[in-house]
Parts: C-alpha cells; structure tokens; sequence
C-alpha cells in the first residue's frame, strides 16, 4: 500500500508541477520501512528523508522542513500508516480517500491494483519485506546479543553470501555511511537498534521491543528494475534466503537461546 500511495502523490504531484524545483519536495518515511520511496527519489529527482519509528518523528521533521519551505508531500510507517497533505499525524480517513481514487483512476485505465504495483516494481527493482521476532526469556540476554554485535566495531561484515556495505546503529550513533561515522538520525540509547545494510541494497534491521520481552528484525529484499510478475516467486525465494541468513548470522537463536514466535 505504501508503494502504490507513494507512487500515485508523486504522479500526480508530478504532473500538477512539471517545472517546480525538486530539491524542495520530500516524501518520509521510518527507519523500518521500505525504502523504495529512496529509490523513487534518486530516480525521479525528489528528497527522501527517513526518522525514527512513530509519527511524532515524521510530524516534526515535517513541520521543519515546511519551516524552512519545503514541500513535504507524503510521510508513512511500516506499520501502515499515512501522513498525507498537509497533516502532521496520521490520517487514515485522507489515505483511505486517496487509495479509493487511486483504485478508481486504475480501473478507468483497465488496471487491476496489483498489476499496477508489478509496474512500479519493474520500474523501479523490486522491493519485498518481511517482518518477524524472537522471543527473549531475559532482558540482559539482549543486551548480550546486541553487544555482542557491536564489540570494538566489530560488526557482523556478512550476512549469507552477501558483503555488509553500511552499519548504522542508532544506539551509539555509529553510521558509516555518514561523514565522520557519525549517525545523523537522533540517538536512542533506551533501546536497540541496528541496520545493516548489503552491497546490493537490501536491508536488515534489529530492533529490541520497547514493549515486550521480544526482537523483531525487518529485512527488505532490493533487485534492480526490470523484472516482471513472472519473476515473483525467485525474488519470494530471495527474501526467503536472506531472512534464513539474517536469523542465523545475526539472531543466532541457540547461541542466545531465543524461542520462535507462536
């Protein structure tokens, strides 16, 4: 939903602005969320700016940059949520509207919705998620694992047959994809949080639950545009590896003694 809401702000955006100046038009989204709306952006010519998980993030970032005159023109969660116009929270009723006139307008083209998203992932790669947890018996038993991770810098420097290309953890405010390695999403010292991300794109991220005894992880699967619906079931097998390599390389269930999810 979030591909296809993101898809059709910007087409309509688009052609209401032809001539308008891109470096003032943003679309957020959270840290956790996929990041196919940052492949938008490098291709069509608009910003993408990511927050911390939750809408006060987003709804801050937004009246920022509206403050200094920009043009935020969607912000959204993983967790399927949408900040659409002019809002600076959540509104399912505006997106809810939105994806109506979206289905409308598709079906007048003799479009079905999910034949519209195979168009938008050919254009832009694929851009599949999965998301799950472990269960934690101890508190302390995260923080080890975590730890672990982030020994001496130490970072895990592969995942399966994949190289890790950038680490941001947003624990200690280490990103070594910034200048000076220095994160530029604010820190979160409560809690446990770090991305790795591959040399072909994909995502992995860690997240201890603030609110139960659990770690979740967000994998995102990325392939390069020009793949079709006849391709689906490889890219399915794909996100099924790297979640397989994920779990063992970063979770380590035995190690840590962690129990699947019911």
């Amino acid at each position: 939903m979030g591909t296809l809401l993101s898809w059709w702000v910007w087409k309509n955006w688009r052609a209401a602005n032809p001539n308008a100046d891109l470096s003032k038009v943003y679309m957020l989204n959270s840290t956790v969320s996929c990041n196919i709306v940052k492949t938008m952006a490098k291709a069509e010519g608009f910003k993408n700016d990511v927050t911390l998980t939750g809408f006060k993030w987003m709804g801050n970032l937004a009246d920022k940059l509206r403050q200094e005159g920009n043009l935020v023109i969607l912000a959204w969660e993983e967790s399927i949520g949408f900040m659409p116009g002019h809002s600076l929270d959540k509104d399912g009723v505006i997106a809810a509207g939105m994806f109506a006139e979206l289905a409308v307008w598709l079906n007048h083209e003799g479009l079905t919705l999910n034949e519209q998203l195979f168009k938008i992932y050919f254009q832009y790669g694929f851009h599949l998620t999965k998301t799950s947890y472990w269960m934690v018996s101890n508190p302390q038993i995260t923080k080890q694992l975590f730890a672990d991770h982030r020994k001496d810098l130490k970072y895990p420097a592969q995942i399966g047959g994949q190289k890790v290309r950038f680490i941001r953890d947003l624990t200690t405010g280490y990103d070594n994809e910034q200048v000076g390695n220095k994160a530029v999403l604010p820190l979160s010292t409560s809690s446990e949080m770090i991305t790795f991300t591959l040399e072909n794109g994909s995502l992995a991220t860690l997240r201890a639950s603030g609110t139960e005894p659990k770690i979740k992880y967000y994998i995102e699967l990325k392939t390069d545009p020009g793949k079709e619906e006849k391709d689906l079931q490889s890219v399915l097998d794909e996100l099924g590896e790297l979640e397989k390599n994920v779990v063992e390389t970063l979770l380590q269930p035995q190690r840590y003694g962690l129990q699947p999810r019911a």
